[in-house]
């Protein structure tokens, strides 16, 4: 007689768990579905701030590269400028009708800035 009664109570208990656990099954769906809602979100937000600082990084890099290129610009223009200061100069130099004094007077009179550097 224990032994129907154990198995009663044993059958009961199995029964339970089975109701309970069908029970429970939308609360452990809704749960996963919840949780996975959570971790997607965080990784959208994740990338969302990645993109923004990925695109805070392009900008800067993009300014840094247009203030480059401005510099080179004028570099580039100065350099131009020297080139031909020199080959008038060297003109004179190798001329015959130009003398010292007269080399002495273009530089002198040079259009060239601080130092002899021309500022556009």
């Amino acid at each position: 007689m224990l032994a129907a009664g154990g198995a009663v109570g044993g059958i009961a208990g199995i029964i339970t768990t089975l109701v309970g656990g069908m029970l429970q099954r939308p609360k452990v769906r809704a749960d996963a579905v919840a949780l996975l809602t959570d971790s997607a979100l965080k990784q959208v937000n994740e990338l969302q701030e990645r993109t923004a600082e990925a695109e805070r990084e392009a900008t800067a890099t993009r300014n840094e590269l247009a203030q480059a290129r401005q510099k080179i610009r004028e570099l580039t223009a100065d350099i131009d400028w020297a080139m031909g200061t020199m080959r008038t100069w060297r003109a004179a130099i190798l001329s015959d009708s130009v003398d010292r004094e007269r080399l002495r007077a273009m530089v002198l009179t040079d259009q060239g800035g601080v130092n002899g550097r021309h500022f556009n």
